[in-house]
């Protein structure tokens, strides 16, 4: 007994000394903590934090710079301070472990400001980034109102919140986060003469030009959950130097950035300007006021869209929306810019946008607007519901080639004249709502397409006050009322149709644009080509045919929940068609029907059968009326609906 009582007690005493050694043997985070109320001689533990920015700084340097934080490591300012300085972060925590600057304690995000009462007078920038990867900065405000211009003899139209620098020294940069941060207060000291002069920006994304067999970018940025207000120019701007390569489009771009569920408000310019990216996602933004001024605050530029992209490759913007966007050039609700390949701008919604709903310049391949709302916009005297333009940069002019505008909702009903101007190559605009219940769409209509390309529009619906001169040239017209649902205030959901609208159904099957990256990366969760509507009703235009406009409610194929209408399954074939009283099929002689249907265009059943026997043919009432119907059979898992014209 006493042998294996000493046994059990030296089993357990072992085994709590390896489960300790376990333990301590995990990685542990240094945390390091910084108020106003500190000093900087403290060891940075919460009880004894550090003051200033500097002194974190210099644990951020680099290596040769005496730097010591550590992968995991953590720099927390305390809330409801304010600190004054120049945060410089030059060293990388690694792809699980990341260096975080964040804040602790209860109360307003902490205030790290570039500018204000700091000796030798105020920075570039409030905080810099420089050649650092898997970096995570969270829950700060961050301010650089810059006045004082002692510090630098130049320069003063420049000025950041957040500025991130990759160059020759560092090479890539990647990983890195900015989350729940509020960027506000954001001027330089003056405007230049020359609007493009103007640098400003609340998160400045900044590459040199590659060097010789060394690439030079930054990747992997993803910047979400943000509040970014009273800016002189933009809220996130990402910029790229040096000369792109036509046979390799990841030369001298950025990649995969991530702009998603972020408010621009009060913004100078615009919200988003995404140049040389290659893989950009803008995703469930609220551009409010971009390109706003006053006479309060004259820095304040007044033009910009909500966001716009400019020389760069695979970029999706969904799920936006633009309200008020002012500016007397551009200041569209979002715009694709000279120089771009593959961009997708679908599922958004704008209203009172000065420019207007798309523009679309030069040199672009595959542009497309799709499943957009768009409510009074154009409303300044050059304005347009759709500006495709041939500007290429200063004293070019090139074509853009594919573009494609299908199944947007356009909306007027106040009095403004928005232009329909087109200078392109290959244009398909295709199952579009226009309706103008005041004002005028298409107002003027300057259409020129280059020769050899063809501009095809069909299936359009017009309601309203639309110039006759863009109608005519319609394909297939459907002058009708679209029956939208309407609400009590005007918003995207307003736009819904309501189940006797006639564009149910009306719209075309065409090939779509392809875009290359679907299902991969930072675009997993886009479909190659589009799956829903605007309001995540199922679409699918390869296979049958969508509504007209934005909406895709009420569509048979969605009603029915079957397959889509098309002989996907061989169970029978009409003929002929239209039917007059009495529907002729020919069967699979291997097939005997169990469920025989018929549905009207809303989906509603209207006849069906309790099939006994083999059918060729089938009575219609005289109840039915002429019109749209489906009729649907089911064997075991064969189902096939097709539709038919009733014509007597």
């Amino acid at each position: 007994m006493k042998r294996c009582t000493l046994f059990l007690i030296f089993f357990v005493i072992s085994s709590s000394l390896c489960f300790s050694q376990v333990n301590t043997s995990k990685k542990t985070s240094n945390i390091y903590y910084v108020s106003n109320s500190g000093n900087d001689e403290n060891n940075g533990s919460k009880l004894a934090p550090w003051k200033t920015i500097e002194k974190a700084n210099k644990a951020l340097a680099n290596d040769s710079n005496g730097g010591f934080l550590l992968p995991g490591d953590k720099i927390l300012f305390k809330a409801g301070d304010q600190f004054h300085g120049n945060l410089l972060i030059n060293r990388s925590g690694s792809k699980e472990r990341p260096i975080e600057i964040s804040s602790y304690s209860l109360g307003e995000k902490p205030v790290i400001s570039g500018s204000g009462n700091i000796e030798g007078g105020d920075y570039f920038e409030a905080i810099k980034i420089t050649n650092a990867s898997h970096i995570l900065v969270t829950n700060l405000s961050v301010k650089n109102n810059r006045k004082n211009t002692s510090r630098y003899s130049w320069g003063s139209e420049i000025s950041y919140g957040i500025h991130l620098v990759a160059n020759k020294w560092g090479g890539v940069m990647k990983d890195l986060t900015f989350r729940n941060l509020i960027v506000s207060d954001v001027y330089g000291v003056n405007l230049p003469e020359v609007f493009n002069d103007l640098k400003v920006t609340g998160i400045r994304i900044s590459s040199e030009a590659n060097e010789d067999q060394k690439e030079v970018g930054i990747h992997d940025v993803l910047i979400e959950d943000c509040y970014f207000t009273h800016i002189s120019k933009a809220g996130v701007w990402a910029v790229h130097k040096g000369n792109t390569d036509p046979d390799d489009d990841t030369v001298n771009r950025n990649q995969n950035i991530v702009v998603r569920n972020n408010t621009f408000y009060q913004t100078g310019g615009s919200g988003v300007i995404l140049s040389k990216t290659y893989n950009g996602l803008i995703e469930n933004n609220d551009f409010d006021h971009t390109g706003y001024s006053n006479i309060e605050e004259p820095r304040l530029i007044g033009r910009g869209s909500g966001a716009w992209v400019w020389s760069c490759r695979n970029i999706i913007a969904q799920f936006n929306r633009s309200y008020s966007v002012r500016g007397y050039a551009d200041s569209y609700s979002m715009h694709i810019d000279f120089g771009n390949k593959n961009v997708i701008f679908q599922y958004n919604y704008s209203e009172d946008t000065e420019g207007g709903f798309c523009e679309i310049l030069g040199d672009n391949i595959n542009s497309t607007y799709r499943f957009n709302v768009s409510v009074n916009d154009g409303f300044r005297r050059n304005g347009s519901s759709i500006w495709v333009s041939d500007f290429a940069g200063k004293n070019a002019r090139i074509k853009s080639d594919y573009n494609y505008i299908y199944n947007n909702t356009i909306f007027l009903d106040k009095n403004i004249t928005p232009d329909i101007k087109i200078k392109a190559r290959n244009t398909f605009i295709y199952n579009n709502i226009f309706t103008a219940l005041n004002g005028e769409i298409a107002a003027n209509t300057d259409i020129t397409i280059e020769n050899g390309s063809k501009l095809s529009l069909s299936n359009n619906l017009y309601h309203g006050n639309i110039n006759d001169q863009f109608i005519l040239l319609d394909e297939n017209t459907l002058l009708a009322d679209p029956y939208f649902k309407g609400d009590s205030e005007i918003n995207k959901n307003a736009f819904k149709i309501l189940p006797e609208s006639p564009v149910i159904n009306k719209g075309m099957m065409f090939s779509e644009p392809l875009f290359p990256m679907a299902g991969s990366g930072i675009f997993e969760h886009i479909s190659e080509f589009a799956s829903t509507d605007t309001f995540n009703n199922e679409v699918d235009l390869k296979a049958y045919a969508p509504n007209i406009g934005a909406s895709n409610e009420h569509n048979s194929n969605l009603v029915l929940g079957l397959h889509p209408v098309s002989d996907t399954k061989n169970i029978f074939k009409i003929y002929p068609n239209p039917v007059t009283r009495q529907i002729n099929f020919q069967m699979n002689t291997e097939v005997k029907p169990e469920i025989i249907e018929i549905f009207d265009i809303q989906g509603k059943l209207i006849h069906d059968i309790s099939p006994n026997k083999y059918y060729t043919s089938i009575s219609l009432p005289d109840s039915i009326k002429n019109g749209i119907y489906f009729l649907k059979m089911a064997s075991g898992k064969a189902i096939q609906t097709s539709q038919f014209v009733l014509y007597r």
